[in-house]
């Protein structure tokens, strides 16, 4: 699970500019990678800002893509959803839609591995315009449907139970100027009374943080601090008993197959000058490791360090085949850029890396764990054999109408069941 991706990429990568935005064309417009155009037009949709192309049965290997764009003055984003198959046919745009004024100085952030069910089938957001602050929005990417969960107050930072019953959420309030925490909350998928887990803000200062659930879907992984820096607890949904389990974290994934849980911590500040490596500022000189559990609340193993390298790794993600993990450098203003995937076997702690091309932004493996899928260069999504051979471009989406500039910044596999 992933936390900081969209406000790093959003902040970083688009020039420290607001959250990007334009506004979407009634059917899909953007061109595909190479050549191909999408084949499909919008469906109508209940919510008129919102449109939807039904992705049907999907057969073969397939990835989701999300594309992020920004109009001339624009102070939120224009989000669209492509399914693109990885044999190079034609992608499809399944959703696109505004984002709503962002409510909270340290608002939502969207993130693939959480957001969307274990079924691969839906999407659970909480940002689109015609609904932000009101609930979560569920969105059926197969059958191009969405309906909405209404909850106590605003929402944001949706996580699916690993069974796909029950969703869990930050709540807040916003009365003018003033911003509050709710606490940690869960809802039935179906609907229903929302139960608050935790009331209020989390102590320790800073915004809290969903990671995701455990792997018995018992407890949730939280953090306090804010993305990229947050302590991880995880607090039991049944009790609200809150257990801190590790310090400052640049990522947590959790599976249900043992080892369940691989986290990359942060450990104290280096030594190194104040300028830090090759001109990095001294936050980026850090040294961290990755750290493996059988089970969330089991002994941890370290089965990687790195040292003072003027970046850090980042956002682990279990291969859905093996023990592997992947992770990568993370770049942006004040990091030292590092083009390279990081792979680590978390039960022998064998590691290697694989060169990009460019900087990478996410990375996440495709339905079977024998290729890698990654953003770097805002401009296209990538495809490589595990083994790092044949890199290359999968989708390039061309800028959409009246934006002046755009992201590609999230890929996950997409595997509808």
């Amino acid at each position: 699970m992933a936390m900081c991706r969209l406000s790093i990429v959003i902040a970083l990568l688009l020039s420290c500019t607001a959250t990007p935005v334009t506004v979407p064309s009634p059917s899909p417009t953007a061109t595909a990678s190479p050549i191909q155009l999408p084949s499909a037009t919008a469906s109508p949709s209940p919510r008129p800002d919102l449109t939807i192309v039904p992705a049907g049965e999907i057969r073969g290997d397939h990835a989701l893509v999300l594309q992020v764009s920004q109009q001339p003055g624009g102070v939120t984003g224009a989000m669209r959803f492509w399914d693109v198959p990885l044999d190079g046919t034609a992608p499809k745009q399944l959703l696109s839609y505004n984002q709503g004024e962002k409510l909270l100085t340290q608002g939502d952030t969207f993130d693939f591995s959480r957001q969307l069910s274990p079924d691969g089938r839906q999407l659970v957001l909480a940002d689109p315009v015609d609904m932000a602050g009101s609930g979560l929005l569920v969105v059926d990417l197969s059958a191009g449907t969405t309906r909405l969960i209404r909850t106590t107050g605003g929402a944001d930072r949706p996580a699916w139970r690993p069974d796909g019953r029950r969703i869990a959420y930050r709540g807040f309030t916003v009365a003018g100027p003033l911003q509050k925490e709710t606490g940690i909350w869960v809802v039935s998928a179906a609907g229903g009374t929302p139960q608050q887990v935790v009331a209020g803000a989390l102590s320790g200062g800073g915004a809290t943080w969903v990671y995701g659930w455990t792997e018995d879907g018992a407890g949730l992984a939280i953090g306090t601090g804010g993305a990229g820096v947050s302590d991880v607890s995880v607090v039991d949904v049944a009790t609200g008993t809150l257990t801190r389990i590790g310090g400052a974290a640049h990522g947590v994934a959790i599976r249900a197959k043992r080892p369940s849980v691989a986290i990359v911590f942060e450990d104290q500040p280096s030594a190194a000058p104040p300028t830090g490596i090759a001109g990095a500022p001294s936050s980026a000189a850090r040294v961290g490791h990755l750290e493996v559990r059988d089970t969330t609340f089991a002994a941890p193993r370290t089965v990687a360090r790195y040292g003072v390298e003027g970046t850090m790794l980042w956002d682990p993600r279990w291969n859905p085949s093996s023990n592997e993990i992947l992770m990568f450098w993370i770049c942006g203003e004040g990091v030292q850029e590092r083009d390279e995937l990081v792979v680590v076997d978390g039960v022998t702690g064998a590691r290697r890396a694989l060169a990009t091309s460019t900087c990478v932004r996410s990375a996440s493996w495709n339905a079977d764990g024998t290729k890698i899928l990654y953003t770097g260069d805002l401009e296209t999504a990538r495809l490589r054999n595990a083994d790092g051979s044949n890199d290359h471009v999968l989708f390039r989406p061309a800028m959409p109408p009246g934006a002046f500039q755009q992201a590609v910044i999230a890929v996950i596999a997409f595997v509808p069941r």
